[in-house]
This record gives structure tokens, sequence and C-alpha cells, in this order.
């Protein structure tokens, strides 16, 4: 029986592949009991030649599907789609997986209760790609919770896709696919858990997330597709907002906190380059036209002083912004952060 699918993106990242695709094959899982469904996305750099060693080298294990760039969410799909596992769940290629513990996951809290999610937990990473910072750590955890999956999302942030099993037969019944958008991690969790599945969280620190790839699309972003994911923003904002306007309320807590959620990535993103004034307006405009600001989210002090900020982007805060992009950019990315990351590795 395919107990497992895991799926990977792939995209820029041969620097960390082999350590990835290497800690999937100790996972304490039989070939018949799982697949590696690797989703070339476009790779500019050598990691396709890769993925065709280990595609040769483990045929019955690792499937290769190659395709035009089209973004993490659609690469993510595309594996979904030929998906044939119990379970599935993400890993992105610049991380990595401890030894056993896709296995002790499933033995422990799926075999016998057969959840519709179990979420487990990650440790945030800085290495040159090759480094195990770990490398004889043992599975181990227990249940945290255990029921309806909407009253837990409630209460906690549960973003991350790569942080979770997933019941391929829960996500087929309810159509849920990633939106191919930025922030879809937020999307794709929320179709889940508004769904109300049965859910177990589990307090095993088994992934490994890289936080020093600087080849990583979130970091190497261009103004472009900085431009793009800000008007996805709205678009991710206006989602959460028809569904508190609709008079649902399953799961309106975490609508509301996806807001202000996708509202800081907002800043982040303005702080990533530097937009004109004529932008800046622009986006006061949308951002004074979303009915998130007249209604709903009075009761968050973190998502008033937010949309507050917003609605004070005037000439002065534009000057504010100016000087702060300049510390971001080039004080903080190019001196502080690499100094940051040296000291951790």
């Amino acid at each position: 029986m395919m107990l497992l699918s895991i799926i990977v993106p792939v995209y820029n990242v041969e620097k960390y592949l082999v350590r990835c695709l290497d800690s999937l094959l100790r996972q304490g899982l039989k070939e018949s009991e799982y697949e590696i469904i690797c989703v070339n996305d476009g790779s500019p750099d050598n990691s396709a030649s890769i993925l065709a060693e280990y595609e040769i080298k483990y045929p019955n294990l690792f499937k290769v599907i190659t395709q035009e760039n089209k973004g993490l969410g659609a690469a993510r799909n595309t594996g979904m789609a030929v998906a044939q596992g119990e379970y599935i769940t993400f890993v992105d290629s610049d991380d990595y997986v401890i030894d056993n513990a896709y296995r002790f996951i499933y033995d422990q809290f799926c075999r016998d209760k057969r959840p519709d999610v179990v979420v487990y937990d990650n440790q945030w990473i800085y290495t040159n790609g090759s480094t195990l910072i770990d490398p004889d750590a043992k599975p181990e955890g227990k249940v945290m919770f255990e029921g309806n999956g909407a009253e837990a999302y409630n209460q906690y942030p549960m973003v991350c896709v790569w942080s979770k099993f997933y019941k391929r037969s829960f996500l087929q019944q309810h159509n849920i696919w990633s939106k191919v958008v930025v922030c879809q991690d937020e999307l794709f969790n929320f179709d889940v858990f508004q769904n109300q599945p049965y859910t177990l969280i589990v307090n095993c620190r088994i992934y490994r997330y890289e936080q020093g790839n600087e080849t990583s699309i979130q970091r190497t972003a261009n103004k472009k597709s900085i431009l793009v994911h800000l008007e996805q923003l709205f678009d991710n904002i206006t989602i959460m907002t028809d569904y508190l306007q609709a008079g649902n309320t399953v799961i309106a807590p975490a609508a509301k906190r996806n807001i202000n959620n996708f509202l800081n990535v907002y800043h982040r993103k303005i702080l990533k380059t530097y937009i004109p004034w004529s932008l800046w307006r622009h986006y006061r405009k949308k951002m004074d036209a979303l009915p998130t600001f007249h209604a709903q989210l009075k009761g968050s002090c973190r998502v008033a002083r937010t949309v507050g900020w917003l609605q004070e982007m005037s000439g002065r805060s534009y000057i504010i912004y100016s000087i702060v992009c300049f510390l971001r950019i080039f004080v903080f990315t190019k001196c502080i952060k690499p100094l940051m990351i040296k000291k951790a590795k």
C-alpha cells in the first residue's frame, strides 16, 4: 500500500538538492510504501541533472516531472495531480527531514487514527547546503491536540504546508489545490481548515527549514515580481474579506489573522524594493477601497495598527518609507544580515 507521497518542487537549488533528496531516502519507509515526486519547475541550474541521476538510480521511488517555470504553487499542484499515497506532504528542496521521521509520523499518528491532517514542528537552520546540523537526531514526540482542526487553526497560526501530512482523499473531496500566488501556503491551509478536518498536532521537530539560501525565491525576487506580489496580496485580502462578509464563522478569527499577515507581508515587500511616489499613491487608493478598512477587524489591535499605518500613506509617510527602505536594502541586507548568517554558521 502506498502510504505517502512526498512532493518536492525544485527551482535553482543545486547546492541543497542532494542533501534534501538523500534525507528522503532515509525515512524508514519501504520503496513500495512511498514515492518522491520531484517537479523541476524550469530550474536554470544543474538541478535537472541531479534529479535525473536519482530517477535512474531509484526508478521505483523517484518520479521526476519537468515543466516550464510556473511558480511554487503550480509545481505543487503538478505533484498533487499524480500523487498516489494515502497521505501527501511537501518538502522544499533546500530543506531536509531528519532520519526515520516520516515512518515515525505515520506509525505513531496515522496508522490507527487516520486523521485528515497531522501537524508537526520544524527547526530553522543556517547552513552551507551540505551540513546536517544534528545527524543523529531521532524523531520523538506526542499528541498535543486532537480534534476539529478549525478550532486549532483559529488559535494557532499553521502556515506552512511542509510541516503537515494531508490525507489525499480529504484534499480530493474538498477540491483543494494550491493557489498560484504569493502566500499560497496560507490560502491552501485556509481551504483545508475551513472544512474542519480531524487534526492531530504533535510536538515532533523533524523538519529542518533552511534560512541561509540566498538563491531562494523569497530572497531574490526582483522589482517586477515584487510588484506582481503586491497586486496578489490585495487579491488574497479580498478572499479573506469575502469570507467574513458572507457571514462565515467557522474560521473567522483565522481569516482576520490572515488579513493581518498579508498586510505585514505587504510591508516587507515594499521595503524590499523602492517604489516611486506615483505607485505609492496607487496602492494607497487600493487600500482605501478595501472593505477591510471599514468593518470586521476593529477587534484586533495588531490589525488596527497595521491598517491605520497604511491609511496614513501620505507624503510624510512616504518620506519615512524612503528612509526605511534605504536602511533595509543597503544597510541591513547588504551589511548586517551577511554577518548574522556568518555568525549563525
